[in-house]
């Protein structure tokens, strides 16, 4: 007898995949096979067993390489690039790598968190219509075609929420076998907090405060919410090297290297297309200062990335704040002015300064980073 259980987000949450299928073998469910594309997976009533499942992802090998079939793992299932393995050792050693998923979810994130951000504008045009025809019934007309405009509107929420639900999962899984968490710093005595805005956009400047403010006893705890918050605990003065690092892609061991080579990991940044993290080391008076070592060449390059990235969003920001304005004008023109609504707009032509003054900082840091090449 076979049974099949649906599980929509199985691909994105295994480190709850895996248990649920352990526990389902535990209960004479024999897992036989696994369909991508509807997310059903057929069971087969067999004996129970005691085993670990893990779930793989592997575009470059077919089949077990010797030292995971010595390890006591058994392919129970394979389906496109994804391999369903089993181990009935009660204490396993070795376990299959995890970048392979881990790099199939982030492509599928990107490609995901960028149609969400192209559906923001429509999404909030459509709020803007649902809201005259909530403030204006007269102007509503029937049409036999309004149905298309709701599947759109909860079409577009399905992608936000979706991009939202995949962005946690990414994240828990990463902190959880990429050792990427930030690190616990816990104060011990009085903590104090100083608000640096626009830091991401000056990283030599903030490497260099930092660094300052150590050697005067004033150390880093972390990075608080929002991130302009920097929470501090005064203590003895000590030599403390910190570098603001800006990756557009980051292998997948990228903080453990790091973090094995001395580096604390103070800060990172949540969102996926700014990928800023902010790491400090100790040394010792006369030491040579501990750097990343990145060569000028890697250096150039990344300050080049960094401020293309920064040019990019604050494009993409300027351009979102200034057709809202824009629809907000035409809005109002058609409806009325109130106080609330004068207020909206002169709100969002402040808002329009934040992206200018964010490309002048980028840009004066780009030109003295050039200066000392």
């Amino acid at each position: 007898m076979t049974t099949k259980k649906w599980r929509p987000l199985w691909s994105y949450d295994t480190e709850k995949t895996e248990p649920w299928l352990s526990k389902l073998s535990a209960q004479g469910n024999r897992l036989i096979s696994v369909n991508r594309i509807t997310r059903m997976f057929t069971f087969e009533q067999g004996p129970a067993e005691d085993v670990q499942f893990q779930v793989v992802y592997d575009k470059s090998r077919k089949t077990l390489s010797k030292i995971m079939t010595e390890s006591n793992w058994v392919d129970v299932h394979s389906t496109g690039n994804w391999r369903f393995l089993k181990n009935e050792s009660k204490e396993i050693t070795i376990y299959p790598s995890r970048e392979g998923l881990l790099k199939r979810n982030r492509i599928q994130f990107y490609a995901l968190a960028g149609l969400a951000m192209f559906c923001v504008m429509p999404f909030l045009m459509m709020l803007m219509l649902i809201w005259t025809l909530l403030t204006d019934i007269n102007s509503v007309e029937p049409s036999p075609y309004w149905w298309i405009t709701g599947f759109y509107f909860l079409l577009i929420l399905l992608v936000l929420s979706l991009a939202i639900i995949i962005t946690i999962k990414l994240k828990a899984f990463e902190r959880k076998y990429f050792n990427s968490a930030v690190d616990d710093n816990e104060a011990s005595g009085k903590t104090f907090t100083k608000w640096k805005f626009g830091w991401m956009y000056e990283p030599d400047k903030l490497e260099k405060w930092l660094s300052e403010m150590a050697a005067e006893g004033n150390h880093l705890i972390r990075v608080g919410n929002p991130a302009t918050r920097f929470i501090f605990e005064k203590g003895v003065p000590k030599q403390v090297s910190y570098v603001l690092d800006f990756q557009i892609k980051t292998t997948p061991s990228y903080a453990g290297i790091h973090k094995s080579a001395g580096w604390q990991l103070k800060y990172k940044s949540p969102y996926s297309f700014t990928k800023y993290s902010l790491w400090a080391q100790e040394y010792a008076k006369g030491e040579e200062i501990p750097r990343f070592p990145y060569d000028s060449k890697e250096q150039k390059s990344q300050v080049r990335k960094a401020t293309l990235s920064s040019i990019g969003i604050v494009v993409y920001t300027f351009a979102f704040i200034a057709y809202i304005l824009y629809l907000k004008l035409n809005f109002q023109q058609e409806y009325g002015w109130g106080l609330f609504d004068k207020f909206i707009v002169v709100i969002l032509i402040l808002s329009l300064l934040s992206p200018l003054l964010i490309i002048l900082k980028t840009l004066k840091f780009a030109i003295r980073m050039r200066k000392l090449k």
